[in-house]
């Protein structure tokens, strides 16, 4: 190679090794601003000033595309300000740049399960479970959004390793009880709620949830004194107001049934099924009270069986059986 050239040649080197070493610096200096940024952010997380710190890891990401850290923190302020799909997407972003991060995904499961996003829920608890197949909070968080979305063989796996590593949680037992349920294994949800109750024997949402198991069994005494224990805690509860109702009708207790199935309407007015089993009830009442020939309640008891049932109807009018009994009852 001519002198001339190679001096060219060598001072080109010589130019593209400065710009490397330069570019490498202002990299570094980047680098080193984006983790100043990220501590200042903390600090201000920590002192209640979210949005100041969100405005700090913003810039910090700037400078720092790659800042997995930040993108994270940045999840766990909007998640406290339950600013969900924001938190989402840091999650998301946070996952991307460190696909091996078993907290952002958990986190990622749960921003998604409080936008009910229950499938890319799943997706993100799922992902955190094969990171650490042994941690139960992430084994319910799967099974639970997988039970949400109607994938009942997924939600049984994942609830059942959770129940297996921890055989005494009481939210597993009730969890399970409703993939039980939703499976149409109705003799394994009642094990699974009964076990759940032995530990919080106080919980009326678990004790709801066992006597509706009962009730599909057709057990209707175990059904009927746990529906009465839960509207002693929870008076507003019209489910189970209404299922009362339905138990002392089966009973053949009905004034009894009309009570519960009143104060099944008085809670919840446009709860179409309440309506449709208080005309029953009064029906029942009418028919009584015609075979020992008691006209005036006779007529009274049909007037609010009608009533009731035209109520139904008017809330849902899809229901062609009831509507036959109305315009034959209303005929007479």
């Amino acid at each position: 190679m001519p002198h001339k050239f190679r001096f060219i040649a060598i001072r080109l080197l010589v130019v593209g090794t400065c710009i490397a070493l330069f570019s490498g610096c202002q990299q570094a200096q980047k680098k080193d601003e984006s983790v100043s940024l990220y501590v200042d952010a903390m600090t201000l997380s920590e002192s209640n000033a979210p949005d100041q710190a969100i405005t700090k890891l913003q810039q910090a990401v700037e400078k720092n595309p790659d800042f997995a850290l930040a993108y994270s923190l940045m999840g766990n302020i909007y998640l406290e300000q339950n600013k969900f799909p924001e938190s989402a997407q840091a999650y998301q972003k946070a996952t991307e740049l460190n696909p091996w991060s078993f907290d952002d995904f958990c986190s990622l499961g749960r921003a998604y399960r409080m936008m009910d996003d229950f499938t890319s829920a799943a997706k993100a608890y799922a992902k955190a479970c094969q990171l650490d197949p042994q941690n139960t909070s992430a084994l319910c968080g799967a099974a639970d959004a997988y039970y949400k979305v109607g994938d009942y063989q997924s939600a049984f796996e994942f609830g059942k390793s959770a129940k297996d590593l921890d055989p005494t949680d009481s939210e597993i037992d009730k969890l399970m009880g409703d993939i039980y349920t939703a499976r149409k294994d109705n003799e394994m949800a009642i094990e699974s709620y009964k076990n759940a109750i032995q530990t919080k024997p106080d919980d009326p949402n678990t004790m709801f949830a066992l006597g509706a198991a009962y009730l599909q069994a057709g057990k209707l005494d175990e059904a009927k004194k746990l529906f009465e224990s839960v509207v002693v805690k929870q008076p507003g509860n019209d489910l189970a107001w209404r299922h009362l109702g339905y138990i002392y009708l089966k009973l053949r207790e009905v004034d009894l049934a009309v009570q519960k199935y009143q104060k099944a309407v008085e809670v919840s007015p446009t709860d179409w099924r309440a309506h449709k089993g208080l005309g029953v009830a009064y029906m029942m009442k009418y028919k009584v009270a015609k075979s020992f020939d008691n006209s005036a309640d006779a007529n009274d008891y049909k007037k609010q069986a009608l009533a009731h049932w035209s109520k139904s109807l008017d809330l849902n009018p899809a229901q062609d059986k009831l509507l036959k009994l109305y315009r034959k009852y209303s005929a007479d």
